[in-house]
């Protein structure tokens, strides 16, 4: 019994000088999100939140979260608008501390120098990129000329095949089918390309950009290497003609835009299938089911030598400038934001679907909204990235160039060679007035 009381008490004295070890040393560095419960203690400050694509509901996503695990910080929101375009901004030194932008517009960007690499952030604040989507991440990378990370994403966008049954019952014809190939889906369009009670029905409209495609192949505009464009080869001519396949419509007007597909669809009603941005994310769908609107979605089409393989990455989130004032408090608020599990999953069933890998957060996508009730969100939400494709400082402009030709080919202007040798050219002339101009 004499050894067991020593024993105790030996126990007793060292969990003691344990428990003051503790409290008197250093406490451990806060990492990724966790720093937030730091920077609560700090002192108020304000940083500005600069948006430079469309935030729907800021309060919704983004303030109400930094107000809880920020007390401390207020944002204040300039819009992206004439005299606080980025160039005017950073042109006066004025440099926002966090922008809130897409993806894919991240070039003009990359080539005023904006972007801050955020590599070395993220080691000071422990955050590790491996919480996202291996794919996403390659993708992000992508976009830098070293394949720096440029860009945190808060929300991924997901691709549908939508379609209206109404047209689909009127003409007795069965409903589009989870994971078709975009040949199927073109020959099911075929089939609904009717007239009737003087309305001109069109079974399938192509996507609304020539990124959809493009991205699904992983097809450059430039090679960053040579600075030379790389569009006038079988692969984008198999994306000139399957895009221009849709429009198999007899006497197809003039088209002026692709974007014009979006209206046909949801208001004219006159389009039976529409490949698209899944329409819960951007489109009152309750409310057009409440004016009688049937409708529902399957997979996006995809290449049969690419089964299962949707658009590339297509995403909002938050770009960190070089020159901002307080970088470190930015890119925590922008790793919390982006990678919080009760952020994401709010933002998620609100309709902003998680980028990080955990693939519970996609259980419950969509749940806040009732158009979404009864229909396969599941499968079209975990429909595969394909492989990044290489992109450059000329991205923006090649594709503009290579999407007015694609206007052409669809206007039946000229053959699909002659089109994409013009646009060959015209690239690689942008390209070398780009660089003079630098």
């Amino acid at each position: 019994m004499k050894g067991n009381k020593i024993s105790v008490l030996a126990m007793t004295i060292v969990c003691a000088l344990l428990s003051a070890s503790c409290s008197s040393g250093k406490e451990p560095a806060a990492t990724g999100a966790d720093s937030g419960s730091k920077a609560a203690e700090q002192q108020p400050v304000t940083l500005t939140f600069y948006t430079r694509t469309v935030l729907d509901d800021f309060e919704l996503y983004v303030n109400r979260f930094v107000k809880k695990k920020f007390p401390h910080v207020t944002l204040k929101v300039v819009e992206n608008k004439q005299g606080t375009r980025i160039e005017e901004l950073v042109a006066a030194g004025d440099i926002p501390d966090i922008i809130w932008e897409g993806l894919t517009n991240i070039g003009t960007l990359v080539d005023l120098k904006v972007p801050a690499d955020l590599t070395p952030l993220a080691q000071r604040h422990g955050f590790k990129f491996d919480r996202y989507d291996s794919k996403i991440l390659d993708t992000i990378k992508s976009y830098a000329p070293k394949g720096e990370i440029y860009y945190l994403p808060y929300n991924v966008l997901a691709f549908a095949l939508h379609y209206n049954k109404d047209i689909f019952d009127k003409f007795g014809v069965p409903y589009p089918k989870e994971n078709m190939t975009w040949n199927e889906a073109i020959e099911l369009g075929k089939k609904l390309n009717r007239s009737d009670g003087g309305l001109t029905y069109v079974g399938l409209r192509p996507p609304l950009d020539i990124n959809r495609m493009q991205s699904q192949l992983s097809l450059a505009y430039v090679d960053p290497a040579t600075e030379k464009a790389v569009v006038h080869t079988d692969k984008w001519k198999k994306l000139f003609e399957t895009f221009k396949s849709t429009y198999s419509t007899p006497g197809q007007p003039v088209v002026k835009s692709f974007f014009e597909a979006r209206d046909e669809f949801l208001n004219k009603r006159t389009v039976a299938m529409l490949p698209d941005i899944l329409l819960l994310q951007n489109s009152e769908m309750q409310k057009l089911e409440s004016d009688g609107f049937r409708w529902d979605f399957v997979t996006y089409p995809s290449f049969e030598d690419k089964p299962g393989i949707g658009p590339g990455v297509f995403s909002d989130g938050f770009v960190i400038p070089n020159g901002s004032k307080n970088q470190d408090l930015a890119f925590q608020i922008a790793a919390y934001l982006s990678t919080d599990p009760e952020v994401q999953l709010e933002a998620g069933k609100n309709g902003r679907l998680t980028a990080t890998n955990d693939k519970k957060l996609l259980e419950q996508a969509f749940a806040n909204n009732p158009a979404a009730k009864g229909k396969n969100v599941k499968s079209v939400v975990s429909q595969n990235y394909p492989e990044p494709y290489a992109t450059s400082s000329y991205h923006t402009a090649a594709r503009a160039i290579v999407n007015g030709r694609l206007l052409d080919y669809v206007n039946a202007k000229s053959d699909v060679n002659t089109l994409l040798q013009q646009a060959e050219e015209q690239v690689n002339k942008k390209v070398g007035e780009m660089k003079a101009a630098k």
